[in-house]
């Protein structure tokens, strides 16, 4: 029994993977497992569809007494919490991937676009505001990559430090949107339009500040794990 929302492809997926309480004296700790539920169960329903300013449709999905066999569990009873956090972990390298990605998009749009327009008899590519916005992405964009590929690299060898993974999926996250937001002001009015993907990075990149662990719980979890180390 329960309800969860935001589930991106809810309303199209065949299964659903879903943590429930198993043991709730445990909690956390050994409490929580990790089902294969069939999306056509009695008693799973998809209630509500959101529209995003992104142009998907998330869902809430909503269990009431909810029948699974011990077959579909996945993983060890009460293991469903670390499994959770294993994929999330490695879900959030795409945020670093995708961050970068992004970020480098709006680094070329913004060159090409400051080298060609003209205001006032002057390029744009020659105004110190528009340089600082140029620079201040081209150096954030070179720490963020290292940060991701250094991460991915660690994690193909089993080796990645979850601290590591909050940190480039939190950097990149926020350089993406900054990326997107400076390239949209160097654009004008036309950055405003839909004739250019500028609105789209940016309407893209502000979710990914929220989405699979929000900036602020990113930061939350980093300085635990750094105070732990002296404490």
């Amino acid at each position: 029994n329960g309800t969860k929302r935001f589930i991106t492809g809810a309303d199209e997926a065949d299964f659903a993977q879903l943590l429930a309480a198993t043991d709730r004296e445990k909690g956390s700790r050994g409490g929580i497992s990790m089902f294969l539920v069939d999306m056509d169960t009695p008693g799973v329903n998809i209630t509500t569809k959101f529209e995003t300013m992104m142009g998907d449709w998330p869902c809430e999905i909503h269990f009431e007494d909810v029948r699974v066999p011990v077959e579909q569990r996945i993983g060890e009873e009460g293991q469903g919490f670390a499994l959770g956090q294993r994929f999330l972990a490695n879900g959030r390298l795409k945020h670093g991937a995708r961050g970068v990605g992004t970020a480098q998009r709006c680094l070329d749009l913004m060159c090409e676009y400051a080298q060609q327009r003209v205001t006032f008899g002057e390029k744009l590519a020659n105004r110190q505001a528009v340089q600082w916005m140029i620079t201040d992405t081209y150096v954030e964009l070179q720490a963020a990559r290292l940060m991701v590929y250094n991460t991915a690299d660690r994690a193909s060898q089993g080796q990645m430090d979850r601290t590591d993974g909050f940190v480039q999926k939190m950097y990149a996250d926020e350089l993406g949107f900054r990326a997107a937001d400076r390239c949209m002001q160097v654009h004008g009015g036309l950055g405003l339009t839909k004739d250019l993907p500028i609105e789209n990075f940016w309407r893209q990149s502000r979710s990914f500040r929220i989405t699979e662990g929000p900036t602020e719980i990113m930061k939350m979890v980093i300085a635990r794990n750094v105070l732990r180390k002296y404490g």
